[in-house]
């Protein structure tokens, strides 16, 4: 699905995603992407500069797979780009949810509703949407 994702012109209609506003952004992206390779991060997919439309600041939807210990897990890179880690319990997940000096929301998805009345409540955030 990420790599279906079309980018480009914005005032194209077939367009879901534009550029990055400036070269810096661009830049500042592409070094996260850099530093989260160096940690050990996997990319998924993405995770490098895309051409589409030349003079634009074009970059790939990315995946990062780690763990919550890096730094591109840890900070926003404001930029298309997510990160997978994974857990096998319940309090694992809330341990990774609450490694955070932010903290500013979370999700849960969920179809068990103990776990949907319980996990929230746990997580440190601001916000916690499920």
């Amino acid at each position: 699905r990420t790599e279906a994702i079309k980018t480009g012109d914005p005032l194209d209609p077939a367009t879901m995603m534009g550029a990055q506003v400036s070269v810096a952004q661009q830049d500042r992206i592409l070094n996260y992407l850099s530093i989260g390779e160096k940690e050990g991060a996997k990319v998924l997919t993405g995770g490098a500069k895309n051409d589409c439309i030349s003079g634009g600041y074009y970059i790939k939807p990315t995946i990062l797979s780690g763990t919550n210990s890096m730094k591109v897990f840890q900070e926003e890179i404001f930029g298309p780009v997510t990160g997978v880690v994974t857990f096998k319990t319940e309090d694992e997940a809330i341990a990774i949810a609450n490694d955070t000096i932010y903290g500013l929301g979370a999700g849960v998805w969920t179809r068990d509703a103990h776990q949907m009345y319980t996990v929230p409540r746990a997580i440190q955030a601001g916000r916690v949407w499920v």
